[in-house]
């Protein structure tokens, strides 16, 4: 959103909401969160889990800061439980690695690990409480785009309209 706001960039696709009033923003589509583990973790035999079993584990967590980030501390603290959080990272990829040599466990989006799962280098513990959250478009309020941008929009909307 820094980027759009100082007009790097025209536009931006970030984890709703963003709360800037220099910012606008338009929703896309529902992102799926699902918490991941090291493949034979004690919670993976574990059929259901709630926010508070997996609260016992370390947590690999973004760094504060990130809208992702305050997410997941708004589910844990709407539940009244705090998390044991082990490590703040810079991004999803960093935390998938220190995931898989078992420093912790982690809320990532369900696309950043889909290949993961399936190789079985990660694996998705089934808990309860996890939300969705809204992906959208991140503009300039009054920003002008261009052509190029205008296009690119365009073809995003008819690629998410056409996989629904």
């Amino acid at each position: 959103a820094k980027l759009v706001v100082d007009g790097g960039v025209d536009f931006g696709i970030a984890t709703l909401p963003v709360n800037d009033n220099r910012l606008d923003t338009e929703p896309l589509f529902q992102r799926k969160d699902v918490v991941i583990a090291k493949p034979g973790h004690a919670l993976s035999a574990r059929p259901r889990l709630s926010l508070s079993h997996i609260a016992e584990e370390p947590l690999l967590a973004l760094e504060k800061g990130s809208t992702s980030r305050s997410l997941t501390d708004r589910i844990f603290l709407e539940a009244g439980i705090q998390p044991r959080i082990a490590m703040e990272l810079g991004s999803i990829e960093v935390i998938k690695k220190f995931v898989e040599i078992g420093l912790g466990i982690a809320i990532v989006p369900e696309v950043a690990v889909r290949a993961e799962i399936e190789s079985g280098r990660l694996c998705r513990l089934m808990v309860r409480g996890v939300p969705s959250r809204q992906v959208g478009i991140v503009r300039r309020t009054g920003g002008h785009l261009s052509p190029s941008a205008q296009t690119f929009l365009a073809y995003l909307h008819s690629q998410i309209r056409g996989s629904k």
